[in-house]
């Protein structure tokens, strides 16, 4: 009969699921595979960071829709640093959605060049106060690269 990996004096029929070291009862986690050792029975890194290419073009699309509208709207009112916020938070919550509600770094990255291409699109009107994009910007990469998710 072998030992537990943990407990040395402890005799074990259970393995982990995983990679097969021996464990004993105080030490094995119910998973729904299995029983596992507490090394890998630790949550893996968030699926919310991992984007498929469809959900990051699907992103992508509602980025440059909300950002292109969006500079077209607040572009035109005297809200100032206020549209930059209304403007962030849209355009974050729109690419979250379409992105199949992921956050992290490349879905942050996306918003954030949705707001850049739709302030770029302005220029040739007589764009915006560059304050304005900014403060989108900056919104949308700290909503859906730091908060938890929901």
């Amino acid at each position: 009969m072998a030992r537990c990996t943990y407990h040395l004096d402890v005799e074990t029929e259970l393995t982990c699921t995983e990679c097969g070291i021996p464990i004993c009862p105080k030490e094995m986690v119910l998973t729904p595979v299995g029983y596992k050792c507490p090394e890998h029975a630790r949550a893996k890194k968030g699926q919310l960071l991992y984007v498929k290419p469809r959900q990051a073009f699907m992103a992508s699309v509602a980025a440059f829709v909300c950002g292109v509208m969006g500079a077209v709207v607040f572009g035109a009112m005297p809200f100032g640093i206020f549209a930059g916020i209304i403007w962030g938070a849209i355009t974050a919550e729109a690419v979250r959605r379409a992105s199949g509600g992921h956050r992290g770094p490349l879905v942050a990255g996306i918003a954030a060049a949705g707001i850049g291409f739709g302030w770029l699109a302005t220029l040739p009107f007589g764009g915006m106060w560059y304050v304005v994009p900014i403060v989108a910007i900056v919104l949308a990469v700290v909503q859906l690269a730091v908060f938890p998710s929901r």
